[in-house]
């Protein structure tokens, strides 16, 4: 939702995560341009997570960072 409200382009098939296989395919193009921009970070060790919640530091950085950005 975050690269489509920021209308950035989401081809790419590997993120630079360590957890890069437990990401679904349809996330991964917007997962690695967030990155790149600098958005998400991940989490310990490089990893992204999946499956796990947002806390509400890690919702408030990314909100942070993208009002940075414009």
């Amino acid at each position: 939702m975050i690269a489509r409200a920021l209308q950035l382009s989401t081809v790419a098939s590997t993120t630079g995560f360590a957890d890069d296989e437990a990401i679904p395919a349809w996330a991964k193009g917007a997962v690695a341009v967030l990155k790149q921009a600098g958005i998400v970070d991940g989490r310990d060790h490089n990893r992204f997570v999946p499956d796990d919640n947002a806390t509400r530091a890690e919702a408030i950085t990314i909100l942070l960072r993208i009002i940075e950005e414009n």
